[in-house]
């Protein structure tokens, strides 16, 4: 008995979530999952010419969002016809120095095509340490000045990665856990690591079917409660056993956008997609639920219903009571966080693949191609500043000499032009990241 008791309240203390966003950090995929920033002094305007502190050319291609801890801003990518190599950097915030960069070969490989995703997943910081999941199934865990603390690959564990588009999720964590999802045609599971050893803590299998959304933490009185929205479902699972704890079915189009949190409030983004054509079926998927107990057990209410509001990629965001939705062609939706109601819809300069970012008295839309819109919250749409961050041309990869020896060139990569993947913000600085290139965006006077 004192031995389960022992292992119980090790548990919680391990996998508790219920630590704070500093803001300094910025520290897994939309910050800590609701993409809300205590940070101040963030940048209202800025140009190719101006409010830049510095730009850096990242080697290879990456997808995913910056992290950052402190002065270190991490962030991956891979590079190789076959995505071969993987890499993690980490630069600093003040000067963009590149402090030191790590190359690890991929366990399963596939060909690049800018319809793969490519280094998608976006890692997890803390105080102790940067983990990196990559699509080849590797999960990988280094210092703060880059030393390999532990490395596994899931594919030889578990079995190949099966998708026709690669594996974009990315990592949750808690103080103790790195919470990892698998979405695609074959064996596919959630999974929870360890992060002092990269062991697993438990492993809890899902039902085949690709999907590139990522979980989510919740506080349910002080014991972390997963949530997943992927391929039809929303699923919520005991984050110290991994038990399913209620299943909510029927929903359409899920395959992009992430459940946000917000509270007890959950926010659900779906869309329309060649499988699920139909616009009301679609709309009403982006929903929002509440987070109850119900005899006893964790279960959810809907709260409301959206009438016309959907979420194309990038996942939904609540604010000071509202609830914001970016359509496929760049359209925002405000809806009333409390009912649902729709307060407005307006177009943005462009579709957004990043997800909206809120930090005190803005919001800040990252379209695809390069033009930030920052909007005032609430219920009147107001905007406050378009700012461009580059011309729409061809991205060029790093270059030989501009990367560490024996990394090779970031060529043979299609190019589609520069596109916005990922966001961070800390005090003062935006970090905004494309496929080959990481701007640091500095409030103009500092």
């Amino acid at each position: 008995m004192f031995n389960q008791l022992s292992l119980f309240v090790s548990l919680v203390v391990l996998l508790n979530p219920a630590f704070t966003q500093a803001a300094d950090t910025w520290t897994g995929f939309r910050g800590t999952g609701s993409n809300i920033s205590a940070a101040t002094n963030l940048p209202l305007s800025w140009s190719p010419t101006q409010g830049i502190r510095w730009k850096q050319t990242v080697p290879g291609y990456g997808q995913s969002s910056p992290v950052v801890w402190k002065d270190s801003v991490f962030l991956t990518s891979i590079e190789g016809p076959q995505q071969e190599k993987c890499y993690i950097h980490a630069y600093g915030l003040s000067s963009g120095k590149l402090l030191w960069s790590k190359e690890y070969p991929a366990s399963q490989t596939k060909k690049t095509s800018s319809m793969v995703s490519r280094a998608a997943p976006t890692p997890a910081v803390d105080e102790q340490g940067i983990y990196a999941f990559f699509e080849s199934g590797d999960v990988i865990a280094c210092s703060h000045a880059g030393e390999t603390l532990w490395q596994r690959s899931l594919v030889k564990d578990y079995g190949s990665f099966v998708s026709n588009h690669g594996i974009g999720n990315s990592l949750a964590q808690t103080k103790g856990q790195l919470i990892v999802l698998t979405a695609h045609d074959g064996p596919s599971y959630l999974l929870s690591l360890d992060k002092k050893t990269g062991k697993n803590l438990w492993k809890t299998d899902r039902e085949d079917g690709v999907a590139w959304t990522s979980p989510v933490i919740a506080d349910r009185a002080g014991t972390p409660e997963i949530i997943v929205s992927a391929k039809g479902t929303v699923t919520g699972y005991q984050g110290l056993t991994g038990e399913l704890l209620w299943t909510l079915t029927g929903i359409s189009g899920n395959t992009i956008p992430s459940a946000s949190i917000f509270e007890d409030s959950v926010l659900i983004g779906a869309a329309t997609d060649r499988r699920n054509p139909d616009a009301a079926k679609a709309s009403e998927s982006n929903c929002c639920l509440k987070l109850v107990t119900k005899d006893g057990k964790p279960s959810y209410e809907i709260i409301w219903k959206a009438e016309k509001a959907v979420s194309y990629y990038c996942t939904p965001l609540a604010y000071e009571g509202c609830a914001y939705f970016v359509n496929k062609v760049g359209v925002v939706y405000c809806l009333d966080l409390r009912t649902g109601k729709q307060l407005y819809a307006e177009r943005l300069s462009g579709p957004c693949w990043s997800s909206p970012l809120a930090a005190g008295d803005k919001i800040y839309f990252f379209t695809k191609k390069g033009v930030t819109d920052v909007i005032q919250p609430g219920s009147e749409f107001k905007l406050l500043a378009s700012n461009e961050l580059f011309t729409d041309e061809p991205e060029k990869p790093a270059a030989k000499e501009t990367a560490p020896a024996g990394r090779g060139s970031g060529g043979g990569y299609p190019q589609l032009g520069p596109t916005i993947y990922g966001v961070a913000a800390v005090d003062q600085a935006l970090l905004i990241r494309t496929g080959t290139e990481l701007y640091c965006i500095e409030a103009q006077g500092n």
